[in-house]
């Protein structure tokens, strides 16, 4: 008895001892062994600026032949005017343009030189080849009347461009800024213009720079509430490459108002482009006049534009803001016409109409009646534009 006992003794120690073993390899971590390296996983630096990309055109003026060369069967396409120069703005955040005149469509008349007004076509092609800060303080904004005026305002409206300044509803819409927000940076956008052509016209319908009251009380609200001030300026002596003193005084003015960048328009030639030092220790970069962009002017210095490229660049840490890496990149409006032609004055016999990158069009000068090169008008660009900028 005393033997079936200790038997079964050794048995409960046994079984015990076998549960213990199992209990302490199922509660053991598993071990897993690879031959493979191990990874370090780096963080990813928290970015410390923005940067926007930007780029701006001068005029564009929808003469009648322009009009006449966009006509299709079925309606206009300004489009086809932009295919050589799309690139070189393709992808920047903001693209400033001059939509000299009305786009107010066939109810008004369409019509160019003096009056202007333009297919409904013509701002929705804008938009569509990229354009979408939008100036309308031009002298000939009011070429139709205020109800041509407000008919222009809302199809820019329904088109939803990143700003649109210069032309107003009322004196009420005169006291709003235009603001957009493009990559967390908060821009303010203003136009003003030197003079309205029909004096008819309330005083509200377009900004005029003159009205010192205005551009203060506007610019001080931009500058109070933006991290980037841009005024677009139609201004200076029509077909002169000098700037003028009524430019001098305004931009001593702005800069005085903290403004970062002017956008110049209205002389339909180049000017300079300067950098200067604002009186609370910023600078501000004025581009004085970008020429034409689209048009069918006749002399050879106001076929000449270009496309005004900038970064714009926000330290995250203390909000300030820097404009740099100024480029131009100038252009030619081409048209083809015959000598007979020019000699009689037969404006809307001009065929092919096309903008061409500067450093492109030696076969477009050479289809033209201007008697010269490629090399030689970006001579005349670069001594016009100055050495502030990098021209390509």
């Amino acid at each position: 008895m005393i033997i079936v006992l200790i038997i079964i003794g050794l048995a409960i120690v046994s079984g015990l001892a076998v549960w213990l073993i199992v209990i302490n390899r199922q509660n053991k971590p598993s071990v897993i062994t690879s031959d493979a390296p191990t990874k370090t996983v780096q963080s990813t630096p928290a970015p410390t600026e923005t940067i926007i990309h930007m780029a701006a055109m001068g005029d564009m003026l929808a003469h009648d032949t322009i009009n006449a060369n966009a006509k299709t069967s079925s309606g206009y396409d300004y489009q086809q005017f932009f295919s050589n120069i799309k690139s070189i703005y393709k992808g920047d955040e903001l693209v400033f343009c001059n939509q000299e005149g009305l786009s107010s469509g066939e109810a008004y008349g369409i019509s160019g030189y003096p009056s202007f007004n333009a297919p409904q076509q013509f701002a929705r092609d804008l938009q569509s080849v990229g354009c979408n800060m939008i100036n309308l303080a031009n002298n000939h904004m009011a070429d139709k009347g205020t109800s041509a005026i407000a008919t222009t305002v809302d199809l820019w409206g329904s088109l939803k461009p990143l700003a649109v300044s210069g032309a107003n509803k009322s004196a009420s819409d005169q006291e709003k800024v235009a603001y957009a927000t493009v990559k967390g940076v908060k821009i303010g956008f203003i136009s003003f213009a030197d003079f309205n052509n029909n004096k008819s016209t309330p005083s509200y319908s377009v900004n005029l720079y003159h009205d010192e009251v205005l551009v203060r009380r506007l610019v001080t609200e931009a500058r109070q509430n933006a991290d980037v001030v841009i005024i677009s300026m139609h201004w200076g002596v029509e077909d002169s490459n000098i700037v003028s003193s009524d430019q001098k005084s305004a931009v001593n003015l702005l800069s005085s108002l903290g403004v970062d960048v002017i956008i110049g328009t209205g002389p339909h030639v180049l000017q300079t482009v300067d950098v200067i030092d604002r009186p609370d220790g910023g600078k501000m970069t004025v581009w004085y006049s970008l020429g034409n962009m689209l048009s069918s002017q006749l002399a050879l210095k106001e076929l000449i534009g270009g496309v005004a490229r900038f970064d714009i660049t926000k330290t995250l840490a203390t909000g300030k803001v820097v404009i740099s890496n100024l480029t131009f990149t100038p252009t030619f409006m081409s048209y083809e016409w015959t000598a007979s032609q020019a000699a009689n004055n037969d404006l809307l016999a001009r065929k092919n109409c096309m903008i061409y990158p500067l450093n492109s069009a030696a076969d477009a000068l050479s289809r033209s009646l201007f008697n010269t090169t490629a090399s030689d008008q970006m001579k005349y660009v670069t001594d016009t534009i100055g050495n502030k900028v990098k021209i390509n």
